[in-house]
């Protein structure tokens, strides 16, 4: 059998030589050091894991009548929940976290510095390669029943380079860190911003002027069935093959981009034709929006969605568009639907379209070009808002290309 080279693909050109291959024990030490009883400041702390590689910490509440032993954390401890390590349960404890203790299911590991250096090690640990590793070594069976011995986890292979190329590739992969959340902060305030300015808008705390200064006329109350014509278009013959999802963030979406696949009937010919610039009403709950979710097609093509859900025309594409971000506030379309839906047997929406049109009425622009003003205000807020999550996707897949080819 020819024998394996412990050298990554991508490499600092100062650094040669193969890494060395390691036991977890030969780096980490258990050290669980024993609570009497936590102050009632302390905090437990407890691990659990997501699919797809990334992780939670979840802190409760002060426990109270403890029975069990109880072990401090400090910071840069290796914590592993024993009950769900198989899912890839494991984390590194922040400074914060020393406010904290854990339970005899959550054993703690302390790093010899001599040999391993622990930012290094933090992009190591969520790799597919710890995952399953720890699936490895986790007894056989379903959630509790599945538990990691301690002195299994010390087990584990990994392959370190040099304490200096340690330090250099988790320098580097920390400002990637940094950087990737910059531009979350960034995209998280842009739309704390959107937010804020919306809210002003529809209460018509900011006004825009037209373009000599003047005022725009006096906005009006609308019902929604005074701009929105509901349309009942078929399409026959199955003649539109794409089919649309309608999602609370993404909108109206490709249903196969969104789900990975499509859901509709085999015979499309009953579905509705949703043209660009119309306005959906999906008439199905989803998280914080018990009632549905009501959006725009903001795509320049034609698709189709279930005979369920409502399609409307509206009187420009101006005025729908600010029905879309109206009706993006979850208060908002709560308070609007609230009065008109009954819930039906399986959570289902009992609500006409008639009733869905004739509901309050809705305080809006009443000039088409302040409709427009605000609309192109507020798209070019959203196209700053994506260019960030682009910037955040492609940074993302750059920096997991770059680990799978830094490590071994």
């Amino acid at each position: 059998m020819e024998k394996q080279i412990n050298t990554p693909k991508l490499r600092f050109p100062e650094f040669d030589g193969e890494w060395e291959s390691l036991k977890i024990g030969e780096v980490f030490s258990l050290k669980q050091r024993p609570m009497s009883k936590p102050k009632e400041f302390y905090k437990s702390i407890g691990i659990r894991s997501h699919f797809k590689g990334t992780f939670q910490r979840i802190d409760s509440d002060p426990l109270k009548n403890v029975m069990d032993v109880l072990y401090q954390v400090k910071e840069n401890d290796l914590i592993v929940n024993i009950t769900f390590a198989w899912e890839g349960a494991v984390a590194i404890a922040s400074k914060a976290d020393e406010s904290g203790y854990v339970s005899h299911r959550f054993p703690t590991y302390e790093i010899d510095n001599s040999k391993a250096n622990i930012d290094f090690f933090r992009f190591i640990y969520p790799t597919a390669k710890m995952k399953k590793e720890l699936e490895l070594i986790s007894p056989g069976g379903a959630g509790r029943n599945r538990v990691l011995k301690k002195e299994e986890f010390l087990k584990i292979n990994f392959c370190f380079p040099t304490l200096p190329e340690q330090t250099r590739i988790a320098n580097f992969l920390t400002a990637v860190d940094n950087k990737l959340t910059q531009l979350k902060k960034k995209k998280s305030l842009l739309e704390q911003y959107k937010k804020g300015v919306m809210q002003k808008l529809f209460s018509q705390e900011l006004r825009f002027k037209d373009e000599r200064g003047n005022d725009f006329a006096e906005w009006e109350e609308k019902k929604l069935g005074e701009i929105l014509n509901e349309h009942k278009t078929r399409n026959k013959n199955n003649k539109v093959k794409e089919v649309f999802s309608v999602a609370k963030n993404k909108g109206v979406i490709n249903q196969i981009e969104h789900l990975g696949r499509s859901y509709a009937s085999a015979d499309t010919s009953n579905y509705k034709i949703v043209f660009p610039n119309d306005v959906i009403y999906t008439k199905s709950p989803t998280s914080d929006f018990p009632f549905g979710i009501i959006k725009q097609n903001k795509l320049d093509r034609k698709g189709i969605v279930s005979v369920l859900y409502g399609v409307f025309t509206p009187k420009n594409s101006h005025i729908g568009l600010l029905l879309d971000y109206y009706f993006s506030c979850w208060k908002n379309i709560y308070n609007y639907l609230n009065p008109l839906v009954q819930k039906g047997a399986k959570n289902t929406m009992n609500i006409g379209n008639e009733d869905f049109l004739n509901g309050a009425e809705l305080l809006l622009p009443s000039s088409e070009a302040e409709q427009i003003k605000i609309a192109r205000f507020l798209v070019a807020i959203d196209d700053k808002i994506c260019h960030c999550g682009v910037q955040i996707e492609k940074m993302e897949r750059w920096k997991k290309g770059l680990s799978q080819k830094m490590f071994c």
